[in-house]
C-alpha cells in the first residue's frame, strides 16, 4: 500500500456507482453485519462498559471522568475520519482503496480495546481509548465509502437503513453481552470487540475493492489534501453544509442519550448498579423493535417515493420528543415509552440520512471518503461536546443531578436538527 505524491488535481482513482450496478444480496448482507459489528465494538462502552469501569475505579467522580475520557476519545475520532478517510481515497494498492484501511483500522482498534480490559487506570484507560477511536474511525471511514463507491441510488435507502438500525441492534447485543457476563472482569469488553473483529473481517472476505496499485493518474500534493481533510466549502456546496449541521445537532442530543443513561438511571431513577444490565437490555431491546421496524419502513418508503428530506424532518422531531418523554419520567415504565418514541424518530432519520447525504455528497467520484470523512466531523464534535457540556447542565441547581436540563438541552438540539435540513434543495 502507498500513497502518490506526485503534483496534479486528477481524480484518485474513486469510482462511484453506476446506476445500472445493483449489488449482490452477499455484499448487503455483509455490508450490514460489518456495520453490526463496528457499533457492537464501540457502542458498547459507550453506552454501558465504560461508564461502569470508571464508577468502579471512581464513583465520588464518575461524571467527570466519564466525560474527560469520552470527549478526549472523541476528539481522536474527529481528526481521524477525515484523515484516513483522505488516506483512503489516495491509496494505491493491489487490495484496493478500502480492504487495507478497513483490516487495520479493526486489528488496532482491537488491540486497544485489550488495554481497556486489563487496566484498572483511567489515564491507560483514556489513552487506549484515544487509540480505540483514531483506529475504528480509521475502518469506518472506509467502510462508510464503499457505499459511495458500489452502490447505485436507487438501493442506498435499503442499505443505508440496514446500517443505520445496526447501532441499536448492536446496543441490544451490548446489553445482551452485560446481562450475560456481569457488570465485573474482563469479558464484557472482549466479547464487543471480538465481534467487531470478525464481522469486519468478514465483509472484507467478500468485498471486491478493485485493485489501484496500477492506477498512474496524478494526485494532488499530500500534505495540501490533508490539511483540506476538515473542509467542505458550505457555501459552494450549500446542500451538504445544510445536512452537515442537521446531523450534528441530531447527534449531539444522541451523545448526551448514550452516554448518561447508565447514571440517568443509577442517580435519577435510583436503579441498583447490579440490576443496570437487565434495564439496559430491556430498554435496548424495545429501541431495537422500534429501530428495524422504523428503519426498514422509511428506507423502503424513501427509495420507493424518491424522498428524503421529509422524512429526516419528521425523524428528528420525534427523537426531540422521544427525549422530552424521557425528561419527565418518573419511573421506568415513562422511561421506556421515551425510549421507544425515541428509537422510532433515530431508526427513520439514520436509515434515510446517510441515504440524503450521499445523494448530496459532493465531488462523489473523487473524494467520497474525504468528504464523507467530514460528514463525521458532525458525528465525533458531539460526542466531545456532550461531556464538556453535560456536567455544567447537570449542576444547574440540583447538585449535580439535574438530568432533566441535560436531557431538555438534547431534545432541544434534536429539534433544531429536523429545522436544518429544510433547506435542502438537492433532494426532495
Amino acid at each position: 500500500m502507498s500513497f502518490s505524491h506526485t503534483q496534479g488535481v486528477a481524480p484518485a482513482g474513486a469510482v462511484a456507482a453506476k446506476e445500472g450496478d445493483e449489488v449482490s444480496l452477499t455484499f448487503i448482507i455483509g455490508y450490514a453485519l460489518a456495520s453490526l459489528g463496528f457499533y457492537v465494538a464501540v457502542m458498547t462502552p459507550v453506552a454501558m462498559t465504560l461508564a461502569i469501569r470508571v464508577n468502579a475505579i471512581d464513583a465520588a467522580g464518575k461524571g467527570a471522568s466519564l466525560g474527560a475520557i469520552l470527549g478526549a476519545g472523541a476528539l481522536f475520532a474527529l481528526f481521524a475520519n477525515p484523515v484516513f478517510g483522505q488516506l483512503s481515497d489516495r491509496t494505491r494498492s493491489r487490495f484496493g482503496r478500502r480492504k487495507p484501511w478497513m483490516i487495520g483500522g479493526v486489528l488496532a482498534g482491537s488491540l486497544a480495546q485489550l488495554v481497556i480490559a486489563y487496566s484498572s487506570s483511567l489515564l491507560v484507560i483514556g489513552i487506549a481509548w484515544c487509540l480505540v477511536q483514531a483506529a475504528y474511525n480509521a475502518m469506518l471511514a472506509a467502510l462508510v465509502a464503499v457505499v459511495a463507491d458500489q452502490v447505485p441510488e436507487r438501493q442506498r435507502g435499503l442499505v443505508s437503513a440496514l446500517a443505520g438500525m445496526s447501532v441499536y441492534v448492536a446496543l441490544l447485543l451490548g446489553s445482551a453481552i452485560i446481562a450475560l457476563t456481569g457488570t465485573h472482569g474482563t469479558t464484557m469488553f472482549l466479547l464487543p470487540t471480538a465481534i467487531g473483529l470478525v464481522a469486519v473481517g468478514g465483509f472484507c472476505l467478500v468485498l471486491k475493492d478493485r485493485p489501484t496499485d496500477r492506477d498512474t493518474r496524478p494526485q494532488a500534493p499530500l500534505l495540501p489534501e490533508l490539511a483540506g481533510s476538515f473542509w467542505v466549502n458550505p457555501v459552494k456546496h450549500p446542500d451538504f453544509g445544510y445536512a452537515w449541521l442537521s446531523r450534528f445537532l441530531v447527534f449531539f442530543g444522541f451523545a448526551v442519550l448514550t452516554s448518561y443513561q447508565v447514571y440517568y438511571l443509577m442517580d435519577h431513577l435510583k436503579v441498583p448498579q447490579e440490576r443496570i444490565g437487565d434495564i439496559m437490555f430491556v430498554s435496548t431491546l424495545i429501541t431495537t423493535v422500534f429501530v428495524v421496524g422504523s428503519s426498514f419502513g422509511s428506507g423502503y418508503l424513501s427509495d420507493r417515493l424518491g424522498r428524503r428530506k421529509a422524512f429526516v424532518l419528521a425523524a428528528a422531531m420525534t427523537y426531540a420528543l422521544g427525549i422530552a418523554i424521557i425528561i419527565l419520567a418518573g419511573s421506568l415504565t415513562v422511561f421506556y415509552a421515551g425510549v421507544a418514541v425515541a428509537s422510532i424518530g433515530f431508526g427513520v432519520y439514520m436509515a434515510v440520512d446517510q441515504a440524503l447525504v450521499v445523494d448530496v455528497l459532493p465531488d462523489r467520484e473523487t473524494h467520497a471518503a474525504k468528504n464523507l470523512g467530514v460528514l463525521n466531523i458532525a458525528n465525533a464534535v458531539p460526542q466531545s461536546i456532550a461531556p464538556a457540556v453535560a456536567p455544567l447542565l447537570l449542576a444547574i441547581g440540583n447538585a449535580g443531578e439535574n438530568y432533566p436540563a441535560l436531557y431538555a438541552a438534547a431534545a432541544f438540539s434534536a429539534f433544531l436538527g429536523a429545522l436544518a435540513i429544510a433547506p435542502v434543495r438537492g433532494v426532495r
